[in-house]
């Protein structure tokens, strides 16, 4: 379910013009090299071609890109029924790096970017699909350490991007929704809500 919704919400900031790779849902890819094991961020949307083909680095960071936008997956998790309606509430990570020096020519601000990111999201609870008065908020930001990156293998080559002339930044995301779900013919004499 959270893949769908990171997709959901990746429709929203597409749009933005700083963009350069953005991806929904991320798993972890392990991919030897030598005798070291690598991890990297990879789309769940990868197939295995595309891991063949050389995704490993596609939203690693790199001088020539000017962003790079991915999500992990947090919780999603039951929050009350009400008759035939269930709520659910989904928590996902936004991260995101930053080139300033091809996105402006220079020194920037994360707190541009994320004023941005917070006006690409709907202002009102949305129906989409079966996800009912589905609403995103940014609940957080995630203190700025190279630990937003801990998970994956950042060697001396990608460290190098986490300096200036490049930022990054991760946000705690939550998502509150609900669906409908079928009504079943009460027994007789019995009531629904339905």
């Amino acid at each position: 379910m959270n893949s769908k919704i990171a997709n959901i919400i990746v429709g929203y900031l597409t749009p933005l013009a700083w963009v350069d790779k953005i991806a929904g849902m991320t798993q972890i890819a392990q991919m030897k090299q030598g005798e070291a094991v690598k991890r990297f961020p990879i789309s769940c949307d990868m197939t295995d071609e595309d891991c063949v083909e050389g995704c490993y680095d596609e939203l690693m960071p790199s001088s020539k890109r000017r962003s790079v936008i991915f999500f992990e997956d947090g919780s999603f998790t039951f929050s009350r029924q009400q008759g035939n309606k269930i709520y659910y509430e989904s928590r996902l990570r936004l991260v995101c790096w930053l080139n300033y020096k091809l996105i402006e020519g220079g020194c920037g601000s994360s707190g541009d970017y994320i004023i941005s990111i917070l006006k690409a999201l709907p202002a009102m609870p949305q129906n989409i699909g079966d996800l009912l008065a589905l609403s995103v908020t940014v609940q957080s930001q995630v203190p700025r350490s190279p630990a937003i990156f801990s998970k994956y293998t950042f060697d001396e080559l990608h460290s190098q991007y986490l300096m200036i002339p490049y930022d990054y930044f991760a946000l705690d995301v939550i998502t509150r929704f609900h669906i409908i779900t079928e009504c079943i013919e009460p027994a007789p004499g019995g009531c629904t809500e339905c």
